[in-house]
């Protein structure tokens, strides 16, 4: 057992590594709370018992069933959710004895209890036959987290896929982004954001404990699932058809992330890893941003005089040389060293009796990541097609030179309290916390071939992104009345806010001509615009969400109805400030970024009898960048679950859900964006359970995807020069879908399942980022409802123990998904003639924008519980998919890719573990391009670089 004195000092490493003051007391507060619990569990010459008591005929819990230990007083009742705990017994062993009213009662002998553990005992009772007699097991071991999710999905209503802590912690993953990438029919793009079934941002609902989160992504509504730490997580479950019960605007897929809950009994766990990824190397160096603001100078609060101004007047002339002063700062990247990645996690929850054996259960989790990534060969282009008859596409911005480096720092925290005041009633809280920091800077150094520069063109960005989400919820379970089917009430009423901060991104562009006799540095204006600037944005988004349902029995169905009421406001803030010159003086730029914003700055003196400056500062706020937006959802839906009459094993789970929405948009320059619908959403799921272990299903639900807030409003946002600017179309309509699925399914035995399913969806009015060729340069990208849209796809799963071949490979498994889709977007007049002037009977049809083709995940894995040992090696690619629309039919595409994630893990002593593993074994890189009359042309490519990590983790 590891001792006290391990434990602090693994609270030391981490209590040393976390960035603020703040952070740091929570931390301490943890492990004073963990370090009180594990001296009383130390203490400890008593055990436990704990478990779920299950319908053996479908699965579902069964609240108030009574677990006692035989020829003895002591027991207990389940709770709402089948749950009990038989607390403070000696070590030995037991006869537990299960019964309840309708079923046949059970015995369990043999039940072992280890002082200052809890075993694990989970029961399943059969319905009460002509047959009364008590049944009786020898005690066998309690399923895994996996093969209870597998228990789970055999019994859910609508199709799904589901990852748990176990299969999580076996792949590796740091966060659910890295945990997703592994689910059937899902992939990742940016690192962050999930697309199901090849759909993407507006068609994925993403969750948290059954409550919408707010996002992050100022772009999109994607919430960026890098958010969460892995070890927060229960598990992430992924329905893929619809029910009445769920939020109507969901297509490919409803992500809930589960977080831990209540515990039955205390547990521990922390590990602490170090890491680097070879693109950086260890204690390499990468590219960084140095010395920004955190926020616009107060100086420049009060407005900026223009310079026309301050030529004339003292006053002006004085406040717009203090505006530029407090602009001072760096501008230039700089190169420095990368130590090592790190990160440090724990977690611990227990449950205890208050007020007359009343359960309370207390978790929390705490976790610290700092890690480097950066490339230094990258390469970024952007191309257009400038006449019907040319051979190639035309570069606008071709940067040979691509180098960027980014530190990342997260941090999070969750605290839950649940409180049974008896085994009818459940109340909880939850708060959780995670931050992203992320520090990045970049360089370009290439050509704008359009304009026909001089020279080499420069160009520098140094950001910093601050993400946070925070979000508290409170909820109920109620059961009112006994037996098997009792009516049920669950409520929930969460606030999430989401907050995306950039304090000052810099941009600096120039152009560098040398000569054998001089070097020559100009800046073009009147080419690339801005030059030199600094953006503030911030984004604030924040969610009100409730729900309620009844559950109650009718004759031999099942009805639940309830309703949903969310609201959602965003706030998006921008400001810009330029550096210019003034071309009356003598500044100019001489090849010293950081000189020309600080040694330059400012009022020079007089000249004539007017005041002049070097460089100063340009305001140039744009009302339309900045919106206000709000969105409000009301729904009621009604559902029934009961077994066909006469038709044994199947039974059917449908209704429909009414969902109003009403979302608008409003920039500072009044530019005005409204929607409002009422959608009436229809569902029918048919299980047959053709035997106990295997079902198959059939459903049809209509669903809508709505337009993002960053899609419907008409600001313009720019992230680099010779880069696309993204505009808003207040003028979207919402896009409805109807879905189709049909899947087999085999849970052959605990943790193993084979499972076949296709679907067919028909989406009206879908909406896809497109880039205007129309436009100034083809760098405008902005949205598009299309008429129409079909996807239809077949997916396989398997998932199976190799001691069927042989007894020696009995700690052997394999596994695998593959998803192939098709899909057909209609183009309209507009884009088949611009198609058809450089290629023959173009189609009709293209793919989807963010569709992969396929999908393919494999993994074979060695895990033996005996000596501890754990191998696990994980293969995934996804095949090329749009990455954005061109009306000329020459779409940006990301290329699939292939990558390999190699596991490995060994227990060192009871409790302590060792942990090692290599992502991205291949090194692939990540590539966005175009294709023209049989040429590619390279939009963008990445290097990823591989990870190399090292661990320990303990676990009580």
């Amino acid at each position: 057992m590891l001792s006290l004195r391990a434990l602090n000092l693994f609270g030391i490493y981490g209590f040393h590594m976390l960035p603020s003051s703040r952070l740091r007391i929570a931390f301490a507060t943890l492990f004073l709370c963990v370090g009180f619990g594990a001296t009383s569990l130390f203490a400890q010459d008593t055990g436990s018992i704990s478990g779920v008591v299950v319908d053996q005929a479908n699965g579902e819990s069964l609240p108030g069933a009574n677990v006692s230990i035989a020829s003895t007083t002591t027991g207990t009742a389940t709770d709402l959710n089948g749950r009990y705990t038989l607390k403070d017994l000696a070590p030995g062993a037991y006869e537990v004895v299960f019964s309840f009213v309708g079923f046949q009662k059970k015995t369990i002998t043999g039940v072992e209890v280890t002082a200052g553990e809890t075993t694990e005992l989970n029961v399943t009772l059969g319905e009460q036959t002509a047959k009364l007699d008590e049944v009786i097991v020898e005690a066998e071991a309690s399923r895994s987290s996996e093969a209870g999710l597998l228990k789970e999905r055999a019994r859910a209503a609508s199709v799904s896929n589901a990852i748990g802590a176990e299969e999580i912690s076996r792949a590796g993953a740091g966060n659910m982004a890295d945990a997703m990438s592994k689910v059937t029919g899902a992939s990742i793009v940016e690192g962050k954001y999930v697309n199901v079934r090849g759909l993407q941002g507006r068609y994925v609902q993403a969750q948290l404990n059954g409550s919408s989160l707010p996002s992050t992504d100022p772009d999109g509504e994607s919430v960026a699932l890098d958010l969460f730490p892995a070890n927060l997580v229960e598990n992430v479950v992924t329905s893929k058809s619809f029910t009445p019960d769920k939020p109507g605007n969901f297509t490919g897929g409803a992500v809930n992330v589960s977080t831990k809950s209540f515990p039955s009994s205390f547990f521990l766990e922390a590990s602490a890893s170090s890491s680097y990824n070879s693109a950086v190397g260890l204690g390499g160096t990468v590219l960084q941003p140095t010395g920004g603001l955190s926020s616009v100078p107060t100086a420049a609060s009060n407005g900026v005089p223009s310079l026309s101004a301050a030529f004339t007047d003292e006053q002006a002339a004085q406040q717009l040389d203090q505006v530029t002063q407090a602009f001072g700062s760096q501008i230039a990247p700089v190169t420095s060293d990368a130590i090592a990645n790190r990160s440090a996690e724990v977690s611990f929850g227990n449950q205890f009796s208050v007020l007359d054996d009343r359960a309370i259960g207390v978790i929390a989790s705490a976790s610290y990541d700092k890690s480097y990534s950066g490339y230094s060969d990258g390469v970024t282009a952007r191309f257009e097609q400038t006449a019907t008859d040319v051979e190639e596409l035309q570069a606008t911005a071709r940067f040979d030179e691509t180098s960027k480096g980014t530190q990342t720092t997260q941090y999070g925290g969750l605290f839950g309290l649940s409180f049974q005041p008896n085994p009818k009633n459940e109340v909880g809280v939850q708060v959780l916390y995670n931050a992203n920091n992320e520090e990045s800077a970049r360089f370009d150094s290439g050509l704008l071939p359009r304009d026909q520069l001089p020279g080499t063109f420069q160009t520098r960005t140094l950001q910093t992104i601050e993400r946070s989400i925070m979000s508290g919820e409170l909820r109920g379970s109620h059961q009112i009345g006994e037996g098997k089917r009792p009516l049920r009430i669950e409520w929930k009423s969460s606030l999430s806010e989401a907050n995306r901060d950039e304090p000052d991104f810099r941009v600096f562009s120039n152009n560098v001509e040398a000569t054998d006799s001089d070097t020559t540095y100009s800046i073009v204006r009147s080419v690339y615009n801005p030059a030199v600037a600094r953006y503030f944005r911030n984004l604030d988004e924040q969610i009100w969400a409730n729900n309620l349902s009844v559950e109650f029995p009718l004759s031999t169905a099942t009805v639940k109805v309830g309703g949903t009421y969310n609201y959602k406001e965003r706030t998006y803030r921008e400001q810009r400030f330029d550096h210019v010159e003034d071309v009356t003086s003598e500044a100019r730029y001489a090849g010293s970024p950081n000189g020309y914003i600080n040694d330059q700055a400012g009022l020079i003196g007089q000249q004539n009898g007017l005041y002049r400056f070097g460089t100063y500062i340009e305001d140039q706020f744009q009302p339309n960048n900045n919106y206000d937006a709000d969105q409000t959802i009301g729904a009621g839906f009604a559902m029934v679950d009961f077994p066909i009459p006469g038709v044994p094993g199947v039974k059917f789970i449908g209704g429909a859900r009414a969902e109003y929405t009403q979302q608008s948009i409003i920039t500072l320059k009044d530019t005005r964006g409204d929607f409002e619908q009422l959608d009436i959403l229809p569902s029918a799921n048919v299980v047959w359970t053709l035997k106990d272990n295997m079902n198959v299903r059939g459903a049809y639900g209509r669903t809508i995807a709505r337009p993002t807030f960053r899609e419907f409003t008409p600001a313009e946002t720019f992230d680099f020069i010779g880069d696309y600017v993204v505009q808003g179309n207040p003028e979207l309509n919402r896009t409805l879908v109807d879905n189709f699925d049909l899947r087999w399914e085999w849970f052959v035995r605990p943790g193993e399942v084979l499972s076949v399913s296709a679907y067919y969806k028909h989406l009206d009015d879908p909406i896809e980022r497109t880039i205007d060729p129309s436009r100034s340069a083809n760098v405008t990208v902005t949205y598009e409802n299309k008429e129409t849209a079909e996807v239809y796809g077949l997916e396989v799963e398997a998932r199976k123990r190799l001691d069927f071949v042989h007894p020696a490979l009995q700690y052997v498994q394999i596994g695998g998904n593959l998803t192939l889709t098709q899909s057909a977007v209609t183009r309209d007049s507009l884009e088949l003639v611009a198609i058809g002037a450089y290629r023959d009977n173009p189609s009709d049809t293209r793919q989807l924008q963010g569709q992969s083709p396929y999908i393919v995940n494999l993994n074979a894995g060695y895990e033996n519980p005996e000596i501890g040992t754990s191998i696990n090696v994980f293969y995934n690619r996804f095949g090329d998919r749009i990455d954005t629309v061109t009306r000329n039919g020459v779409d940006l595409e990301e290329q699939g890719r292939n990558i390999i994630d190699v596991m490995a893990s060994q227990r060192l002593f009871d409790g302590l573990t060792l942990k090692a593993s290599v992502k991205n074994v291949l090194d692939e890189n990540e590539v966005i391009a175009q294709d023209f009359k049989g040429q590619q042309f390279v939009n963008d490519l990445r290097p990823l670089g591989r990870s190399i990590s090292m661990g320990v983790s303990y676990s009580f």
